[in-house]
């Protein structure tokens, strides 16, 4: 698998790094707008009426807000990402070559994703640091006091949110594959996936008013938010790793018995 996820790194590196840069200016920019928009009181967030009251921004966690707040952008990206790479082997034809070089099928797809998720690490990686530059630029022309970001606190919020945000985007990443694998088409498994995110969950609630609680996107939303009234951090973790195993197993599964001939 060292050798899949080697030459992989390689096939798509150009791909990787432009979805990490859009991680990052995601970040840079939805932070900027933070502070811009902060007037003493409440500040509007993205994303949908999420708003930072003053004691927040000013809180250890305070200058990583904008990472979590561009969780779901940031998961966009990666859902296309690893939809493009995927589905690009057979819109291509390229998978047959693939399959000579490393005709155990499992290592191949396994490579293939641990060389997307090194892409997703660094792209999670200077988005927190683009995030947290962006707030200390922003900070004084916002008025917000910055004493507790740099504290030890401030730091572990860092990190905290940092994984926090990186496990989601894998998750959604593996979604993408997934839809790849079943449609073998980059557009179709984009589209169907956006589609889902950002519209159909909400669809759903209409007729399921706990679906938030239970469905990925709503899962992976609470997660990176640290929990909610109704699910816990704990319990949201749980439901996202079922989330994570059904999507990479479904993956798996589906590559290993489908004709690629077909």
């Amino acid at each position: 698998m060292l050798r899949t996820y080697r030459s992989e790194l390689i096939r798509f590196k150009k791909t990787g790094l432009i979805g990490a840069g859009i991680m990052v200016a995601f970040t840079a920019l939805i932070t900027m707008f933070t502070f811009i928009g902060f007037d003493g009181g409440d500040a509007p967030g993205p994303g949908g009426g999420q708003r930072f009251a003053s004691v927040d921004l000013a809180s250890a966690d305070g200058w990583i807000a904008g990472l979590a707040a561009a969780a779901p952008m940031i998961g966009i990206v990666a859902l296309a990402l690893f939809a493009m790479s995927v589905a690009r082997d057979y819109e291509r034809g390229t998978i047959r070559q693939l399959l000579v070089g490393e005709p155990q099928r499992a290592l191949l797809l396994g490579g293939k994703l641990a060389a997307l998720a090194t892409f997703i690490v660094a792209g999670i990686a200077g988005a927190a640091v683009a995030g947290a530059a962006t707030a200390l630029v922003f900070s004084s022309s916002a008025a917000v006091s910055t004493a507790a970001w740099t504290t030890g606190a401030g730091l572990a919020a860092v990190a905290s949110t940092g994984l926090n945000v990186l496990v989601a985007t894998v998750v959604w990443g593996l979604a993408g594959a997934l839809l790849a694998m079943l449609t073998k088409s980059a557009s179709a498994a984009i589209t169907a996936g956006v589609a889902y995110m950002l519209i159909g969950e909400s669809l759903l609630g209409l007729v399921w008013d706990t679906a938030a609680e239970w469905l990925p996107s709503g899962t992976l939303t609470t997660f990176t938010s640290g929990g909610s009234s109704a699910v816990s951090y704990e319990q949201s973790a749980l439901l996202l790793a079922l989330y994570a195993a059904a999507f990479g197993v479904a993956t798996f599964v589906v590559f290993q018995r489908r004709d690629i001939t077909d």
